[in-house]
């Protein structure tokens, strides 16, 4: 069954379990962020593929958006030093675009599908060095700021977070984004992890 979301198209990609920190202020987002606090909803992240993230007033946006996204919500809010609206969201669901328009105010919307979620696998010991580089992670401070859930109780998980946060280019990760096995993704996290140890 399809539904029509609001979009926030970013220049990174969002995982489920994944949190990310965002800074407002086109009034386009304001007024996105207001509602979904109000009627306590989210909104689609997704990856731009092309374009710039912010909206040239007077101009056209050249945009083109990755067709597979993640819902998210909103985890914390603050009014930041520089005036502008802080947030942190964390990744929900994924979803597939159906199709897309733009509304006057230049916000994105789509009618998406639902992707459904992925079994739950227990983490074994094939993967023990995985989890254990995550935990590593989250010693790190950014962990700490956006207030990161590091459990790894399943695979899916455990690939998610990891996709999230290990520093490998916007397209490699909505490349494992759009898989749809969680021992696929690690695989290929593993591969890309050796390539980067040579």
């Amino acid at each position: 069954m399809s539904e029509v979301i609001s979009l926030f198209p970013l220049d990174t990609v969002l995982f489920p379990y994944g949190r990310s920190g965002l800074q407002i202020f086109e009034p386009r987002y304001l007024d996105l962020v207001s509602s979904s606090l109000k009627h306590d909803t989210g909104f689609g992240v997704v990856w731009l593929r092309e374009g710039t993230e912010v909206h040239q007033q007077g101009g056209e946006d050249h945009q083109r958006l990755a067709q597979v996204g993640c819902y998210a919500r909103i985890a914390s809010w603050d009014s930041l030093p520089n005036g502008m609206l802080g947030i942190t969201i964390e990744g929900q669901k994924k979803f597939r675009i159906c199709s897309s328009f733009q509304e006057k105010n230049h916000l994105h919307k789509a009618e998406v599908e639902w992707i459904d979620k992925e079994p739950s696998i227990a983490v074994t010991e094939q993967f023990e060095e995985l989890d254990t580089l995550m935990q590593q992670l989250s010693q790190h401070p950014h962990f700490e700021r956006l207030n990161v859930d590091s459990k790894t109780d399943d695979l899916s998980r455990l690939s998610f977070l990891l996709a999230q946060y290990l520093p490998i280019e916007e397209r490699q990760k909505f490349s494992l984004l759009n898989l749809d096995d969680p021992l696929e993704r690690l695989q290929q996290l593993i591969k890309w992890l050796d390539e980067m140890a040579l």
